[in-house]
């Protein structure tokens, strides 16, 4: 009898390190972002065929804008606003993007157009921006603007003096930082280091945050390096690092009970009241 307290005992340490919270391995998350998305049909296809946990950043006045919204929303698909953002250089932006000197409501009307136009967006990203994102003026008007909307903001760090992120703090916007841009080189070789980079700063960091684009050689990388990462790395939609979710990795069910019979199942046994009974 005194074996059989013991087989429960040790079953008993079992279940319920079976249950505890420490014993569940956390895996480091790994966002993507893939921007520029409604431009280009056949390139948008190719990541809309990849995994629902790769985000999409779409720019409001892309001609499939609003094709590319409801198809994310049908898939399950996290959905960015790609804002266009004025730039340092002189490169022009897309008719309805973001001005050093617009006034609140102007920016109101921007911000509003673009959420109609990307109706499921939970968030706003910007499309180049590096004067936009270091001037304090518009972006306290922005953040004013995504409150309002209830979206967060996922600043792409097109420059190292961006203020984006400390003025979304201020006026209780929840802000993200991208860690690794994909493919700033689109050679293959390079686009392949940088996704090895991401996987290995998500490992060092917990999390990393990446941003490519709707281009052959990311694709390609994409595609190879999904399939193959570590197991301590998993992938997740960037409204998973919004809500700040915990994530758990999926694995197999491994057996963490005792195999062995009780006692009481290995003949031959003795027939014991209220028990099956117990080996001779």
């Amino acid at each position: 009898m005194r074996k059989l307290v013991r087989h429960w005992q040790k079953s008993a340490v079992v279940f319920a390190l079976f249950l505890s919270p420490l014993v569940v391995a956390q895996s480091a998350k790994l966002a993507i972002v893939i921007d520029d998305i409604g431009y280009h049909q056949k390139e948008d296809a190719q990541i809309y065929a990849m995994p629902t946990e790769i985000s999409v950043a779409i720019i409001p006045s892309a001609p499939h804008a609003r094709q590319r919204n409801e198809q994310a929303k049908q898939q399950g698909r996290d959905v960015l606003i790609h804002m266009p953002m004025q730039p340092l250089g002189q490169q022009k932006i897309e008719t309805g993007g973001l001005k050093l000197g617009l006034s609140q409501d102007e920016v109101n009307d921007r911000v509003q157009t673009a959420k109609r136009i990307v109706s499921h967006a939970i968030g706003m990203n910007n499309h180049m921006g590096s004067a936009a994102t270091s001037d304090s003026a518009l972006m306290t008007k922005l953040m004013r603007s995504l409150k309002e909307q209830h979206l967060f903001f996922l600043d792409s760090r097109t420059i190292g003096r961006s203020v984006a992120g400390k003025i979304a703090k201020e006026y209780g916007v929840k802000s993200l930082d991208r860690h690794i841009f994909l493919d700033d080189s689109d050679l293959y070789a390079d686009v392949q280091r940088q996704f090895q980079n991401a996987v290995r700063y998500a490992q060092k960091n917990g999390t990393a945050i990446v941003i490519g684009h709707p281009r052959k050689n990311t694709v390609a990388v994409l595609q190879a390096g999904l399939k193959n990462l570590p197991k301590d790395v998993q992938l997740v939609g960037i409204g998973s690092l919004w809500r700040n979710e915990k994530v758990v990795p999926a694995r197999p069910f491994n057996l963490l009970f005792n195999d062995i019979p009780a006692p009481t199942s290995v003949a031959p046994f003795q027939s014991v009241p209220l028990l099956r009974g117990i080996p001779d």
